[in-house]
């Protein structure tokens, strides 16, 4: 059985991994990664499953053996076309098998790996992964693997590890404000999300954080006081009315929260989804440290009992709130893809890029936190998914 909660049971999320030229010019990089690719899924048998409803419609995966789709382009121009994937253009899908947005979640590959050649003797690989199998450590485990594979180890370093069997619903506990709120549909023209990307230089958040630990004497992280800031941007920037309320929503690994704890090598899904909820006038008109100050309640909130939450159907839902208010934050930096090597050194940039089966994400607006190409490493990149203003 695999995770059924809206918005990731059917999110397929993609990532771009970006390596410039080297002198191995006379290895052909997708013939290697597609070796790679066939050995490790020997220890992933789900990606190279197919998914299935059941009769209640929950998914599950079939491990048939059908293997996952291998995919090899060739652009007619070098790597510097792409520059540092700063912003969205049409072109980057072409970096990736991307699927109908109507396509039916069984007539998908739960894994597709796409590697691209360009002229200057640099590559892309762009990889598609089922969000109902894995979770981003999940994906940059199997990744790190990969790449193992890729340089001629026999198995990987890090012993994959399935047990979905050991996230066994409990009673319908909900302690999790996220689901507690009905949603009303946007108008059409929120639904247009426009990617783009900006930077926020180390010396900044440290500046930053220095001041608010001069004021509070507490630690604050750079996810808090970069979350804070965009939470209060974006809202002033959407002029949402200063009587409603507005939500931000951010997952967190809960694999040390498990009790007992899970074997490491688990790649399935195992993370909590935390909400702190303001009034958009106290958010605009309050100071920095208040905000930081919701955030780090809401992490606090997170504790066990939220693992109900992961494989069991969502409750009913007690309040109203417009698809406009929501965002949602992630934190890439940690999960690996920076780290992936296939025999060329880790990836010289690493980029997300937005593209579903179906627009069944709760969130319609967030921002990745990733970090920054191999030429600019100093701070925070920051993915930003928003509606036109």
């Amino acid at each position: 059985t695999l995770d059924n909660l809206p918005g990731v049971r059917e999110n397929i999320f993609n990532t771009l991994l970006v390596y410039n030229a080297s002198d191995r010019v006379s290895v052909d990089p997708a013939k290697v990664i597609r070796q790679a690719l066939s050995k490790v899924l020997v220890y992933y048998s789900p990606f190279a499953g197919r998914l299935r409803k059941k009769e209640n419609g929950d998914l599950e995966v079939e491990c048939t053996g059908e293997g996952a789709l291998f995919v090899e382009a060739m652009a007619d121009t070098d790597l510097s076309v792409l520059g540092d994937l700063d912003d969205y253009s049409p072109s980057l899908e072409q970096l990736l098998f991307c699927l109908p947005p109507d396509t039916d979640i069984e007539d998908i590959h739960p894994l597709v790996v796409q590697v691209t050649r360009f002229t200057c003797g640099g590559f892309v690989v762009g990889v598609s992964f089922c969000h109902g199998i894995c979770d981003g450590l999940g994906a940059g485990q199997f990744l790190i693997a990969m790449g193992e594979m890729a340089r001629g180890e026999i198995k990987p370093s890090s012993e994959p590890i399935w047990k979905r069997e050991l996230l066994k619903p409990e009673d319908p506990l909900y302690r999790f404000q996220y689901y507690h709120f009905r949603l009303i549909r946007p108008p059409s023209t929120f639904g247009k999300i426009v990617q783009g990307s900006f930077v926020i230089t180390s010396e900044t958040i440290n500046c930053i954080k220095q001041c608010l630990r001069e004021e509070s004497k507490e630690f604050c992280s750079a996810f808090e006081v970069v979350s804070a800031l965009a939470w209060i941007a974006r809202t002033r920037a959407l002029q949402i009315p200063h009587s409603e309320n507005v939500k931000l929503i951010f997952a967190m690994d809960m694999r040390k929260l498990f009790n007992p704890p899970l074997s490491k090598g688990y790649y399935g899904n195992f993370v909590g989804t935390v909400c702190a909820m303001d009034n958009v006038k106290d958010l605009l008109s309050g100071s920095l440290l208040r905000v930081v100050r919701i955030i780090k309640k809401a992490k606090v909130s997170l504790n066990e009992h939220f693992t109900s939450t992961i494989v069991t159907p969502r409750s009913g839902s007690d309040e109203s709130i417009n698809y406009e208010n929501i965002v949602g934050f992630g934190d890439r930096r940690r999960l690996g893809f920076d780290e992936v090597d296939f025999g060329w050194g880790h990836a010289d940039n690493v980029s997300l890029v937005q593209h579903g089966l179906k627009d069944v994400s709760v969130v319609q607006s967030y921002f990745l936190f990733i970090r920054p190409p191999k030429n600019n490493p100093d701070g925070i990149k920051i993915l930003s998914f928003m509606p036109p203003l």
